[in-house]
């Protein structure tokens, strides 16, 4: 799971992607790292067709994903150094994360088609609309994301019906 949200995370914040030229038709490759998720014109490497690019949602793509990573972590940390977790906190963890990662494929598969090309050749009453552009990256992430979705609730159904019972073998029954 760790090595599956490190994966999401590279994807997302890299932003490897390509972008056809409208004029000449020849591609160009693009690296939309969290510096270039908000338009500037003083940046040379985005196209002028990009002034409409403003990820705000990739900001939260990322923090929640962060989020997962460490979190993650830091509860198989906690496993691994024997300290006990309750069968219902890694139930509501693994639950809880399941929304969180859908939210992150509807986000990545939005942003990896480049939907502030159609703002801009909407506002500037282009015709001519034969640029193309994808963020595979970001596609990438999206579906992985949907894979640690799934890899989430299996480990919460996992937890709930074959966790540890040791805490109930520990217990006495007085006659």
């Amino acid at each position: 799971m760790e090595i599956l949200l490190l994966l999401i995370n590279i994807l997302i914040f890299s932003g490897f992607g390509k972008y056809q030229v409208q004029k000449d038709g020849r591609y160009q490759d693009l690296m939309l790292t969290a510096d270039k998720w908000t338009y500037d014109s003083s940046n040379d490497e985005l196209p002028e067709t990009f002034v409409y690019l403003r990820l705000s949602g990739q900001y939260l793509s990322a923090c929640i994903t962060v989020f997962l990573l460490f979190s993650t972590i830091f509860l198989q940390l906690l496993h691994l150094c024997g300290i006990s977790i309750s069968r219902i906190t890694n139930m509501c963890y693994s639950f809880g994360a399941v929304p969180f990662t859908l939210f992150v494929f509807g986000l990545e598969m939005h942003y990896s088609t480049c939907p502030w090309l159609d703002e801009y050749f909407i506002s500037y009453s282009m015709s001519d609309m034969s640029s193309q552009c994808a963020i595979n990256g970001w596609a990438l992430a999206g579906i992985f994301s949907l894979l640690s979705c799934g890899l989430f609730v299996s480990e919460g159904i996992i937890t709930a019906f074959f966790g540890n019972s040791h805490a109930t073998e520990n217990k006495e029954t007085i006659v």
